[in-house]
């Protein structure tokens, strides 16, 4: 029953990540003036994007929001919401990064748990973690020709690959399953938040 109850709870929070990626990629588009078309696009794009590239590097076809179409319901649904409603949200309000910090751990922890159980190695684990967790915003910003903000300001892959590090270590000392996702998540959304927060950044060229 613990399993089923920490398997629903993850499941739901990774549907609140989906959604809040969504809402970043559609207001992105906005922000360059696209059409309906590229707000959901770019929604799609950054929600389910880094799900994919994992799914494809871990040789698990077809991916999982083509198996689950919830995921890509959720991602268009959302786009075309914050397309015609979402006029006035900022992608720096305070709520819309808590809960794209929120889906980081989320997706920080599906990505390392999937690479564990596909036999990689270590640094398998962390690369498809940060994959997984960052993938979609890369594209994002490669669709609108845009430097990725992880790789030249924020501390958002910093974040996942901490979060990974901590999913290491608690599977090496073999920690139980809620002790792992529980404490994944919180250090992952917790560093992007306290970094987000107090505008702490990692030295610059």
């Amino acid at each position: 029953m613990a399993v089923l109850t920490i398997s629903v709870a993850i499941d739901a929070l990774d549907y609140l990540g989906t959604a809040a990626f969504a809402v970043t990629g559609a207001l992105r588009a906005m922000s360059k003036r696209l059409d309906l078309m590229g707000a959901v696009v770019l929604a799609v794009v950054t929600s389910l994007g880094g799900g994919m590239m994992r799914d494809a590097l871990i040789g698990h076809h077809p991916p999982t929001a083509f198996i689950d179409q919830s995921y890509l319901l959720i991602a268009i649904v959302v786009g075309i919401l914050t397309f015609f409603w979402g006029r006035h949200i900022r992608e720096q309000e305070s709520w819309l990064i808590a809960l794209d910090a929120v889906g980081l751990g989320v997706f920080t922890l599906v990505g390392a748990s999937l690479a564990d159980q596909a036999g990689l190695s270590a640094f398998g684990i962390l690369f498809i973690a940060m994959l997984t967790a960052t993938g979609g915003g890369v594209l994002r910003a490669m669709m609108v020709a845009e430097i990725p903000f992880i790789l030249n300001k924020e501390i958002y892959a910093s974040a996942s690959l901490i979060g990974a590090l901590a999913y290491l270590l608690l599977t090496y000392i073999e920690a139980s399953n809620l002790w792992v996702f529980c404490t994944v998540m919180v250090i992952t959304t917790g560093v992007r938040l306290i970094a987000w927060r107090y505008h702490m950044q990692l030295p610059r060229a």
